[in-house]
């Protein structure tokens, strides 16, 4: 089930808050978790029930070997508990996500004709296979204790956050869903939740589907794309799947301050970063946070050495291309991150210097570029996009003296490149110098009839562009 749609706006999500309120003075909490459960795995199989057995294996499994950690007397039935569970994870993972993948290649460097399976991806597989992992080690690690079985399932498949984020922790939430409070219908924390639900929509429906078509045209085919059309399809999906992202953790983050549940912030801003570094601090905040726990730490972190850390780094970000997609191109675009990570850990006090407006701006081109390759299809779609870009036709050298003296070519091509440093300048307005994105609004937010006026209007513009709205991109990871 997708949030930018009528089934879930108008017919599931009302439905859910009824009940789940409406019965809060009559039952238990953990009938009330109970019926959220059942209303998140509905959520999770709307259109394909066959996920649903997988989670709950899943979640089954960690939740066993997670105890066992807890309760094992022998430190060695402890180890076995807790690489048994991350085991699984990892092969869960793999069996769904990169068994195409790895088999593939084989056949290509060995001339072998191993057949590749039809594997459909289960929705949300990378999510929660992160986050149980992260709670294993956190269990491993003695910093927190297994909750009741209930509290356990819901913190897996709570739906705001089930199926694309933000990736959260036990200790994120855990609290919360342990509180008697929470269980009561709050109006403030469902007017603020609403508030941001709806900028989330708009997001997502209106801006980010709209721009999807520029995008989707130019990387169709970038055989046939001009030096300016090479730009705004490139910078259509850059901002496309900022707005298609973070509306979709706008959302979420909104759903669970309508139950009273407070999601972490995901996104803030990231095309305002100075660096890739300051980059991946604002943007997908929790997948950052979670490679940090899964890889940084277990490979040692800064603790030895100072190449050790630079490896340690780009370890990070080829991890995060490969979680991203089964496919080379992610793998360089991961790859990308971290060499430029790496290159700012070592020249780190060089860059300050720079001044702040230059190195926004060449961040942003870098991500805006790299984007390219994690949008292609192949790694060869990426490069002829990438030439067309940074080696246009006008400024090749076997034309620059035919040009000179065929104004008819030329002209043309100057007027491309205006247009595209027009398009490049009106960009950097709005997202350098706008001044508050919609966490902030949020943060900021006080029940006003302007405020309810405004979101009553991007919620209908909203609505109308249902008919045209398309699963979010991050589904596909």
């Amino acid at each position: 089930m997708i949030f930018s749609t009528y089934i879930f706006t108008l017919v599931f999500l009302p439905a859910v808050l009824i009940l789940y309120f409406g019965m809060s003075r009559y039952v238990s909490r953990k009938i009330q978790h109970l019926l959220l459960i059942f209303a998140s795995l509905v959520f999770y199989g709307y259109n394909h029930i066959s996920y649903v057995w997988l989670i709950l294996i899943s979640i089954s499994v960690n939740y066993i070997m997670a105890t066992g950690v807890q309760n094992a007397v022998k430190p060695l039935f402890r180890k076995v508990c807790f690489v048994t569970g991350v085991l699984f994870n990892v092969c869960l993972l793999g069996y769904y996500k990169y068994y195409n993948f790895f088999l593939d290649n084989i056949n290509t460097l060995f001339d072998t004709d191993f057949v590749l399976k039809q594997i459909i991806l289960p929705l949300g597989i990378s999510f929660f296979t992160f986050q149980q992992i992260a709670y294993l080690i956190s269990v491993n690690k003695r910093q927190e204790k297994v909750p009741g079985v209930l509290d356990y399932v819901l913190f897996i498949t709570f739906f705001p956050q089930l199926v694309a984020g933000p990736i959260v922790f036990s200790q994120d939430v855990m609290a919360q869903y342990q509180d008697d409070k929470n269980r009561f219908f709050n109006i403030d924390n469902f007017a603020q939740g609403l508030f941001i639900f709806i900028i989330g929509l708009f997001k997502k429906a209106v801006v980010a589907d709209t721009l999807s078509i520029f995008s989707g045209n130019a990387f169709f085919d970038p055989n046939h794309l001009t030096f300016a059309s090479a730009w705004l399809g490139s910078l259509a999906y850059t901002f496309q799947l900022f707005f298609d992202f973070s509306g979709y953790s706008d959302m979420a983050i909104g759903l669970g301050k309508m139950f009273n549940i407070n999601l972490p912030v995901n996104f803030y801003s990231p095309y305002k970063s100075k660096s890739i570094t300051e980059f991946w601090k604002r943007w997908h905040i929790t997948l950052g946070r979670s490679l940090f726990v899964l890889i940084y730490i277990p490979l040692g972190g800064n603790r030895k050495g100072y190449a050790r850390t630079c490896f340690n780094l780009f370890a990070v970000f080829f991890v995060s291309g490969l979680w991203h997609g089964a496919a080379w191109t992610f793998v360089l675009w991961g790859s990308l991150h971290g060499l430029v990570r790496v290159f700012e850990k070592i020249f780190d006090k060089q860059l300050e210097k720079i001044p702040d407006l230059i190195r926004i701006f060449l961040t942003f081109l870098f991500v805006s570029s790299a984007l390219v390759l994690f949008r292609s299809w192949t790694v060869s779609d990426a490069l002829i996009m990438l030439k067309t870009m940074y080696i246009p036709d006008v400024i090749s050298f076997d034309r620059i003296s035919h040009l000179a003296f065929n104004t008819t070519l030329a002209y043309p091509d100057i007027i491309q490149s205006i247009f595209v440093i027009g398009i490049l300048l009106i960009v950097s307005y709005f997202v350098f110098l706008f001044p508050k994105n919609s966490i902030d609004l949020y943060n900021e937010f006080k029940p006003k009839p302007k405020i309810a006026i405004l979101s009553a209007v991007l919620f209908s513009i909203a609505v109308i562009h249902f008919s045209k709205v398309g699963a979010f991109i991050y589904f596909n990871f």
